[in-house]
């Protein structure tokens, strides 16, 4: 058993230090995997098959022509099957006792190794099945086939309500990422369990990574209050998570929500969703670190990224003369904020704090340097999305 083989050598090494004698370990074949003495590693020894063969201990008499030392082989099982044999050298009567101890210690650490083994096997295996989910297309028949393969074999239900949450980590400190170096597993490890202790609440929690600085959840949403309850801790599980991460590595996080949706083709909607959301609050600064999917905000905020680039570059000269203006910003943030207020020069001067006659000034100066009107709704439209596509330029 591969299991037994990788931990043979440590196990007898550091065992043998206790009780002061000998050990070794053979495989299911006889051969030794593990001993005191290194020089016997890869030597057959007969009386492991024997032991093997009995299912029972065997007392060993020295014959050194056979390379055999003195002393007591039990069998060493795994689910009822005896996968080696652990010998310990030394005068069988002095020996005896130590050997039910040591064969019991052996056991319960291979079934300690299988149990970490089947850990990060089911750890590879989401991580695959997050990784088919969040590229799928519609159209790849056999791409669906084997996610549902892997679904089955995790046990998680795709027909759920599940929202996608995206854990950004940021560097904060004046370090380097690269400072990390072999770190970076150990990190990831750390993060992912961290994760799981807050987010994973029952089978169908999916909790993994997409690379080094960004984690993912797919949260199951059962009931139709799951979604509010979520939301309504998601500032105490953010806190826990940067003051770990401070206090740990000197980093902080930023989260991206998705939206509420079933199906295959609709988690890799919400994980699209839940990465548009913090796409959109980093262009923003002095926005909260929880950045929720709003369809009808991430249509309007997305427009400059998604207009074609020769289009943009006639909105960009369209504003060209305003853009060089000493104050741009003065004139634009203006002008931004009489269309949030639904282009009402009352309501605008409430809520901006503004006098409605500066802000009458400046509306009739940005017409003058553009030659659109500020009072036609269609000049507004063309001078919005002007002003946002050089803002996601500059940015």
């Amino acid at each position: 058993m591969k299991i037994l083989e990788n931990i043979a050598q440590d196990i007898v090494e550091k065992t043998s230090e206790i009780i002061q004698y000998p050990i070794s370990i053979t495989d299911n074949e006889g051969y030794i995997i593990g001993s005191t003495d290194p020089g016997r590693i890869g030597i057959f020894h007969r009386p492991s098959l024997e032991v093997i063969r009995k299912n029972n201990m065997v007392y060993c008499k020295n014959e050194m022509d056979k390379k055999i030392l003195p002393g007591v082989s039990a069998p060493l099982k795994f689910n009822n099957k005896v996968i080696g044999v652990l010998g310990i050298v030394g005068n069988p009567a002095d020996v005896e006792k130590y050997v039910h101890l040591v064969k019991n210690h052996v056991e319960m650490m291979c079934q300690d190794a299988f149990r970490k083994e089947m850990v990060e096997l089911k750890e590879k295996m989401v991580e695959m099945l997050v990784h088919q989910l969040i590229h799928y297309k519609e159209s790849e028949q056999e791409e669906k086939d084997h996610i549902f393969q892997y679904a089955k074999l995790l046990e998680f239900d795709l027909l759920t309500d599940r929202v996608c949450l995206i854990i950004d980590i940021t560097n904060t400190s004046s370090g380097d990422w690269n400072l990390f170096g072999n770190l970076s597993f150990h990190f990831q490890k750390e993060v992912l369990s961290f994760l799981k202790l807050l987010f994973q609440k029952n089978d169908n929690d999916i909790v993994s990574f997409l690379d080094f600085k960004r984690f993912i959840i797919f949260k199951s949403m059962p009931f139709p209050e799951s979604l509010p309850s979520l939301l309504d801790k998601l500032d105490e599980k953010l806190a826990k998570i940067n003051s770990f991460l401070e206090a740990k590595y000197s980093v902080s996080a930023k989260m991206g929500v998705g939206d509420v949706q079933n199906g295959i083709s609709g988690y890799s909607d919400s994980y699209q969703n839940a990465m548009k959301a913090i796409k959109i609050g980093l262009g923003f600064k002095g926005q909260p670190d929880i950045h929720l999917y709003n369809e009808r905000e991430a249509l309007l905020n997305l427009l400059p990224s998604e207009l074609a680039p020769d289009y943009k570059q006639k909105l960009l000269k369209l504003i060209s003369p305003l853009t060089e203006q000493d104050n741009y910003e003065v004139l634009s943030s203006t002008f931004l904020g009489f269309c949030k207020y639904n282009m009402n020069l009352s309501e605008a001067s409430r809520n901006m704090f503004i006098h409605r006659n500066t802000i009458i000034y400046r509306l009739e100066k940005i017409s003058e340097i553009t030659s659109l009107n500020t009072s036609s709704f269609e000049d507004c439209m063309l001078l919005y999305t002007s002003i946002q596509c050089y803002e996601d330029m500059k940015s």
